[in-house]
């Protein structure tokens, strides 16, 4: 603003030029000659310099605010290998460790935090720094993959963390916290524990996982299907490495290790715990933010003063007035947002929102102006100028959002139609408003016409679904039938003295015609697997369908992806399904096939439990303790759903509305770079997995 003030130089010429202009022109209309005014021409300059000057925001009396931090340097060590995923604990073992960072970091005040994510490699997602919600960003995009390579290599992020997050000079008050299930393909315990010594960092380790029976882990495969990963033809059963992190923590001076294992923890308080009695660094100076108070508010006045000095003597008596007015304003407080706006409107900013299309602030502010013509009891005719425009704001409205929510866009033109009755009923003369009242009726019928059509495809969409879900009970109540009658089949394989060996001799009990009735449920199994292929064909064709039914109206878009987890689901209990299957022809087997046949209920038991109703008497996503008990006591090797059920998810999500085509911003692009980024990591990651022999 202040290279304004160049300006002042060309300004001054300007106004001496057409004060000599003036005063050639009043000599040869009248024959007198006046002397020039150089008064005059320094006062406009000199309103013009404050002018630039107070645009230029001068501030006085500065007062610095200083920002004390204290606090330890924390850097969160996250692993992400694919053991990562498994879903002991719920929804995955790395979702609960990056909750359980979200957590800690609600905790914090001036601690200064850092982000190391490792798997086969180690990565800096986030050197030090105070803003946590920079880190939460970060910890958002981490996921599986987002390291060079597959495996697990702690000492590379502690390494990482030493040399490259760490500042030396603050040495003494660092943390590390280390969120993992312990699987380790590095050098050993000994070495890892000799270098966070040598480091002096004191090291929180949290062991997340079962570490008893250990969990399959999840991966998708080409066609997109969840698969449980294998090694060498065998299914990899991850465990929680308790003894060795507890080792580590021992062996690492100031080290604490805490088993969360498969419960829920708050890893604030665990770190509170931690820190402890531990010393805490304190900034001294040099952080903090300087408040100057506005010098515009003197400068405005002295220019207005100066204008009417400008003026001459006659212009005094009312600008006095005026300066003491502005001298009032300037003085009180400013208003708040909440008390600008609608209040002070008139018919002038009322039409400017409306050609701004802010159809909805032009109908209210035009509201607003009626509704004070009505109390000061102006004229009918302008009344009615006033409350057309109102109706012509909601009619445009519902126009606008046609698309978008049909509903809402009836109800905005059925008040716009009665806002025209009004106003041809106060300006019967005024033939504007009974056109507009055509044309709002044809668009009413329009709107009425395509709710009718969306409320016939929502209701076949209803149908078509309650059909697959119909299809869905039958083939649970099926193979949870099954279930039973191989285990009413089987005999009790539970000695009669536990503490007892079995003598060597003792032949094997086996059920009669074993070898038939193991085959019979075979065939069984395999009808109720082609049935559940069925299903899952069924719920791709839908997919398809009403993702292209979606780029032609708005009803479709609100089932796009809506049945991706249910297909998901269901290709895990036809996965299930076929191992079972292929375990029933030898008796020997059956314990194991009736824990996958409990796999696929409780799958097939997750897709219904999607598609609850939400408005369950029972609240949505709670449990009765009767519920609670029945899942905590279901029969040890039997595999229990990886998830509670939420009931009401999806249908709620299939009655949004869908949002406008947002237009780019840098955020978004940045994002999309981003994701770029992770996708290259991926491939980087796949083509080096082959390589690793462990890669989990």
């Amino acid at each position: 603003m202040l290279a304004l003030l160049f300006a002042a130089f060309p300004l001054y010429w300007l106004i001496g030029r057409a004060s000599t202009r003036n005063r050639n022109a009043l000599i040869e209309l009248t024959g007198e000659e006046k002397s020039p005014s150089r008064k005059a021409q320094s006062v406009s300059v000199s309103v013009f310099i404050l002018f630039v000057i107070a645009l230029a925001r001068p501030g006085y009396d500065p007062t610095r605010h200083e920002i004390e931090q204290t606090g330890r340097d924390v850097v969160f060590v996250l692993d992400v290998s694919r053991s990562m995923l498994a879903q002991d604990a719920f929804p995955s073992r790395l979702e609960v460790a990056k909750q359980g960072v979200r957590d800690c970091l609600e905790s914090f005040s001036g601690q200064q935090v850092g982000l190391v994510i490792y798997g086969g490699s180690s990565s800096i997602s986030c050197p030090l720094t105070n803003d946590y919600d920079f880190v939460r960003y970060m910890l958002n995009q981490v996921e599986p993959r987002s390291v060079e390579f597959g495996g697990t290599l702690l000492l590379s992020a502690v390494e990482k963390s030493i040399d490259q997050v760490l500042d030396s000079d603050r040495a003494g008050y660092h943390d590390l916290v280390v969120l993992t299930d312990g699987e380790d393909h590095g050098p050993g315990i000994e070495k890892l524990a000799e270098r966070i010594k040598e480091s002096g960092v004191s090291p929180l380790l949290v062991g997340i996982g079962d570490s008893v029976s250990g969990s399959r882990i999840p991966i998708s495969n080409d066609e997109g299907t969840m698969i449980p990963l294998k090694h060498e033809g065998a299914i990899v059963y991850t465990k929680l490495q308790d003894e060795d992190l507890a080792r580590l923590a021992r062996l690492s001076p100031g080290g604490s290790y805490v088993k969360a294992g498969t419960s829920p923890f708050h890893l604030g308080d665990i770190y509170r715990d931690f820190a402890e009695g531990k010393e805490s660094l304190r900034s001294e100076g040099g952080t903090g933010y300087v408040v100057y108070k506005e010098g515009a508010f003197w400068i405005l006045p002295l220019a207005f003063a100066l204008t009417l000095l400008r003026k001459g003597r006659s212009s005094w008596q009312g600008g006095s007035t005026a300066l003491i007015g502005f001298l009032t304003i300037v003085m009180s407080a400013p208003k708040t947002e909440a008390q600008e706006g609608l209040d002070s409107v008139d018919f002038e900013q009322a039409s400017e929102w409306l050609k701004a299309e802010r159809f909805a602030d032009a109908g209210t502010a035009f509201n607003e102006v009626a509704l004070r013509m009505e109390a000061s009891g102006d004229s009918r005719e302008r009344l009615a100028v006033v409350t057309f425009n109102e109706g012509l704001s909601y009619h445009s409205l519902a126009k606008a959002t046609l698309e978008a929510s049909p509903r809402e866009a009836l109800s905005a033109a059925v008040y716009a139609q009665d806002l025209f009755f009004k106003s041809a009923r106060l300006w019967p003369e005024n033939r504007r408003s009974g056109m507009r009242l055509n044309s709002v009726a044809f668009l009413i019928e329009e709107i009425e016409a395509r709710i009718e059509t969306e409320e016939k495809r929502a209701q076949e969409r209803d149908e078509a679904i309650e059909e697959l879900l119909n299809r869905i009970r039958a083939l649970l109540e099926a193979q949870t039938e099954l279930k039973d009658r191989v285990a009413e089949a089987d005999i009790d394989r539970r000695p009669v003295n536990r503490r007892a060996p079995r003598p060597a001799n003792e032949p094997e009990r086996t059920p009669l015609n074993a070898e038939a009735t193991g085959a019979a449920f075979e065939d069984g199994q395999n009808i109720l697997r082609l049935e559940g292929m069925s299903i899952r064909e069924r719920m791709s064709e839908m997919d398809d369908e009403y993702t292209l039914l979606g780029a032609a109206g708005s009803e479709g878009r609100t089932l796009e992806s809506i049945l991706n987890r249910p297909m998901e689901l269901m290709g895990e209990a036809i996965e299930a399904q076929r191992e079972a299957e292929e375990l029933l022809p030898q008796w020997g087997h059956w314990p194991a096939a009736r824990s996958r046949q409990s796999v696929a209920i409780d799958r097939l038991q997750e897709i219904l439990d999607l598609f609850a109703s939400s408005s369950d008497e029972e609240g949505e996503g709670e449990w009765d303790e009767e519920d609670w008990e029945e899942y905590m006591d279901s029969d040890e090797g039997e595999s229990m759903s990886s998830s509670l059920p939420v009931k009401g998810d999806f249908r709620q999500d299939s009655l949004m509305q869908p949002l406008p085509v947002p237009s780019f911003s840098a955020e978004d692009v940045l994002m999309e770079e981003m994701g770029n980024q992770q996708f290259r990591q991926q491939q980087r990651a796949k083509a080096q997995a082959g390589k690793v022999e462990k890669d989990w």
